[in-house]
């Protein structure tokens, strides 16, 4: 995976391993490569604006038309921001290497989550825009039970106290902001407000690891906009 090779300071939300989550819960190989053996990396360049807006995405090395199409269609879901806060992306390219790999993508496709609901016969908004809750018709809902209202019990079972954070009594809550995919699938995952001690990572797991009901908006699944807090509260015999 190509970063960092121009003098732009635009990075993806997440960096190099939110790609990597990205492609694993997002990239679909093509069949027809899959039967030809066609393995490899399309290299993706990106030009963006000042503000981080993709202005465009093209091939920058083909493997084959029908990668190429997928590679394309994967990278126009990444939003993309200053590695400095405050400053303004340059405005230079950005190669981004999209792996097909059969191997790789037989382990993505198995830690895949299933798919269930009606929602999911619904058709896919394609204007790639992130709404907000305001403009759904049908929210965003975690597979949790409870839903929504069900996230912080569900949670607060599942949290696993990181090591390091009990060690040196951290407490403190993670705020990540994201976007669920028409899939369902979590994307350009990043933390608005982190806490140390592997507690920010502790919570991006947790959110992985949950599927998710798209938003709907006009009868179609779209992209939406999601902000969780999860609070980390040492136990009380830690204390």
């Amino acid at each position: 995976m190509l970063l960092g090779q121009t003098d732009g300071n635009c990075i993806p939300i997440g960096g190099a391993a939110g790609l990597e989550r990205l492609f694993e819960q997002e990239l679909n190989y093509p069949a027809v490569a899959l039967e030809a053996g066609i393995k490899g990396e399309v290299v993706v360049t990106t030009f963006l604006d000042p503000s981080g807006r993709t202005l465009s995405v093209v091939i920058g090395r083909s493997l084959c038309p029908e990668c190429d199409a997928e590679a394309l269609r994967v990278m126009h879901q990444v939003i993309w921001l200053p590695a400095t806060p405050g400053e303004a992306c340059s405005g230079k390219e950005n190669y981004i290497s999209v792996p097909f790999d059969p191997g790789k993508y037989k382990r993505w496709v198995k830690g895949r989550h299933e798919r269930t609901g009606k929602v999911f016969d619904l058709p896919v908004d394609t204007s790639l825009v992130v709404r907000s809750a305001k403009q759904l018709d049908e929210q965003v809902a975690p597979q949790v039970p409870g839903g929504l209202r069900g996230l912080p019990t569900y949670l607060a079972h599942e949290l696993r106290y990181p090591g390091e954070a009990f060690r040196y009594s951290l407490e403190g809550v993670v705020t990540l902001d994201f976007v669920v995919e028409p899939s369902g699938c979590i994307s350009n995952m990043h933390a608005s407000q982190a806490v140390g001690g592997g507690c920010t990572e502790e919570a991006m797991r947790l959110m992985y690891r949950i599927a998710w009901q798209p938003g709907v908006m006009h009868g179609h699944r779209t992209r939406s906009q999601m902000q969780v807090s999860i609070r980390f509260t040492l136990p009380k015999q830690g204390r």
